[in-house]
């Protein structure tokens, strides 16, 4: 009897302490390099003499490779690649897939990149059961020099971000289309983005239709379509997101969509800031601060970056807040870009990390719904600079107007034809809210 009890217990407890599939480590992983998910992709071709210089520079400290381009009249296409880590000898065929993308300001970095996890990211997913893949995007930014001044300006820098919104989303469709040979399920299609990569996460997710593409993107030579490279004929958003210090361009791309987001932070973060701003308004000086020692002779060399407005995490937050749509937090207080070496974040990180995407594995999968609707006509009608607006016929509906911290600071009801005052506003951005129908994004000025 006693035998039999002492079997018992041991089974028991080794039942209890069993790993688990997708939340502890259980799988030696497979790697299959450099696999094409697009050919033929138009690319900047002719590297600016800067480029070379910081290269060489970079290369010289154990840095990486720095993506600058004399213009965009010289192109050549070229094929993108993805690293696929896959849990040996695992049988599943349903598994969910985090697609993995790297940072450096859209200049430098790459798939292989060890400084910014993203090689540990995708090797410990894929031992905890997920299919893993390490994706590269078009790096490069066109630069102009003159005199000694380097000159980046925010139309450029923008169009760069959109190549790498092309780019993700033709891995996102690589990986559904493929998702039987992979044992993939795709509608479990997982993106995980560190900085730059965090911006073309969240954009991935939230930019659906050709009337959010950047007009800049549309400018001569023009870019393209959202979904002009890569696989056709499955759609290119994914279900889920880990944002890792990111933002987005445009905070009226949300919408409604309630595509389950993780969002982490350094609130005092000055590359992708937290709130509201200019990215990349310390990387001047970073810059500056290599060229001395092979410059001295030439003269001083002064580097002028112009970036886009991002709305950073804590708006996002917001906006999602005001609109009730359930997601996850982790911001520090007091934390810089990158965090990974402060105060042991790197686990704590992590551990947010992995938390939130086993947490995804344990509810249903919701398929992604790409019926055509058609567009329906708003009702609102914004005033003169703003500062009014009045409702269409029809019924009357609730409103709230909504301010960047989330605070509801005007709510009400507004009749058909009715004119609501919004002069007593201070200067800032809103998002009005009225009952059924699109959210509205304005800017008041005085």
């Amino acid at each position: 009897m006693k035998k039999i009890l002492l079997a018992v217990l041991a089974v028991s407890f080794a039942q209890g302490f069993a790993a688990e599939r997708y939340k502890d480590k259980m799988f030696d992983v497979d790697v299959k390099k450099d696999i094409v998910y697009a050919s033929g992709v138009n690319h900047l071709a002719t590297l600016s003499k800067l480029s070379t210089t910081l290269s060489a520079l970079a290369a010289a400290n154990g840095g990486t490779m720095v993506y600058l381009y004399d213009n965009e009249e010289d192109m050549q296409p070229i094929d993108l690649h993805m690293d696929i880590y896959t849990p040996k000898g695992d049988s599943e065929k349903k598994r969910p897939a985090v697609l993995v993308m790297h940072g450096g300001a859209f200049a430098a970095g790459s798939k292989d990149d060890t400084d910014q996890q993203s090689i540990t990211y995708c090797d410990s997913l894929a031992a905890r059961g997920f299919v893993t893949a390490a994706v590269e995007y078009r790096l490069g930014i066109t630069a102009r020099t003159e005199n000694m001044l380097v000159s980046i300006d925010s139309a450029n820098f923008s169009r760069t971000v959109y190549r790498g919104i092309q780019d993700v989303r033709a891995a996102v469709r690589y990986v559904r289309a493929h998702s039987n040979d992979l044992g993939v399920d795709p509608d479990r299609i997982y993106l995980l983005g560190n900085s730059a990569g965090a911006v073309l996460s969240l954009e991935n997710i939230y930019i659906d239709k050709d009337s959010e593409i950047p007009a800049v993107a549309k400018e001569e030579p023009q870019l393209g379509g959202l979904d002009e490279y890569g696989e056709k004929g499955s759609y290119s958003d994914a279900n889920a997101v880990v944002a890792l210090w990111g933002g987005i361009h445009d905070v009226s791309i949300i919408e409604d969509k309630a595509t389950p987001v993780l969002l982490v932070h350094g609130m005092a973060d000055s590359t992708v800031l937290f709130k509201t701003g200019r990215p990349l308004g310390n990387i001047s000086t970073t810059l500056e601060n290599l060229m001395p020692p092979m410059l001295a002779a030439a003269g001083s060399l002064t580097i002028d970056v112009k970036t886009p407005t991002l709305y950073g995490s804590f708006v996002i937050d917001s906006v999602l807040k005001a609109k009730g749509i359930e997601h996850e937090t982790y911001f520090v207080e007091g934390m810089p870009h990158e965090f990974y070496d402060e105060d042991g974040y790197d686990v704590k990180v992590k551990e947010k990390v992995f938390g939130f995407l086993y947490g995804l594995t344990q509810k249903p999968a919701v398929a992604s719904i790409r019926a055509v609707v058609l567009a329906k006509a708003s009702r609102i009608r914004m005033g003169e600079g703003n500062m009014n607006f009045t409702l269409g016929s029809g019924k009357d509906a609730q409103y709230a107007v909504i301010d960047m911290r989330g605070r509801k600071v005007l709510l009400g009801t507004v009749h058909a034809g009715e004119m609501v005052d919004l002069s007593g506003l201070n200067a800032g951005v809103y998002i009005l809210n009225v009952r059924g129908e699109r959210p509205v994004r304005f800017g008041l000025a005085k």
